[in-house]
């Protein structure tokens, strides 16, 4: 069993691990996509910048709202859990925003 202080920080540093890893890897390629939406360089940048800290905050928000547990296996399996769900729902939020305002082809 773990103490609680040690799970919990178990939890928000996975949890930030999990996110931040999200995060850089989607870093590039939203960086260019939103250039081209945007239309300026500081409008793109400063988008850029909030969905990725959007992409951190939600899964902490998650983790936070969720049990802290003390048997090892059910603190990595809920923290993973929690944090994914929120990682998801960062991604589905920014994909509907991109996707929204994404010029369409008349066919």
């Amino acid at each position: 069993m773990l103490e609680p202080i040690s799970a919990l920080l178990i939890t928000y540093a996975l949890t930030a691990l999990v996110a931040t890893l999200a995060a850089v890897v989607l870093w590039r390629p939203l960086s260019i996509l939103l250039a081209e939406l945007c239309g300026t360089e500081e409008r793109s940048r400063f988008w850029t910048v909030w969905s990725m800290v959007m992409m951190v905050a939600t899964p902490m928000l998650f983790v936070s709202l969720s049990d802290l547990a003390t048997s090892p296996a059910d603190l990595i399996r809920g923290t993973m859990t929690s944090a994914l769900m929120g990682v998801l729902l960062a991604l589905v939020g920014m994909g509907c925003a991109v996707w929204t305002r994404s010029p369409r082809r008349d066919a």
